[in-house]
């Protein structure tokens, strides 16, 4: 029974916890691996390190360039225990002094830092301002 707290209701959902088969398995069928293809999507790089208020800036010429968006794949949703969702997400991060970008694979974003892109080649979007 759910009074209104935080406790959760009925059976835990999962769905979108795994890559989705494009071939189902059927009785007397081999099992198949094929998945669906992942999702281009942007990755709104501020939108995932958040600087607290008041906090004082250090420039680092060296650092991580954190601003505007990241072309990304997403493989699949991963729900949280509190009801949010995260997205399974390859994507890359420029550095600041032009090395080569960080490659980041199958990292957790939250679902508000995210959306959707046509597939294509993509570059680095800046943030304005």
């Amino acid at each position: 029974m759910n009074d209104g707290g935080d406790e959760p209701s009925g059976p835990a959902r999962t769905e979108g916890t795994f890559p989705r088969p494009l071939y189902p398995q059927g009785r007397g069928h081999f099992a198949r691996t094929v998945v669906e293809s992942p999702k281009p999507v942007w990755v709104r790089l501020d939108a995932i390190v958040i600087r607290d208020p008041g906090t004082p800036r250090h420039v680092n010429g060296a650092g991580l360039d954190m601003t505007g968006e990241r072309p990304g794949l997403l493989t699949h949703w991963v729900p949280t225990y509190a009801g949010e969702w995260l997205g399974r997400v390859t994507y890359s991060i420029a550095y600041a002094d032009g090395r080569p970008d960080l490659q980041l694979s199958d990292q957790l974003v939250p679902a508000y830092a995210l959306r959707p892109r046509t597939a294509g080649p993509a570059g680095p979007r800046r943030s304005a301002g």
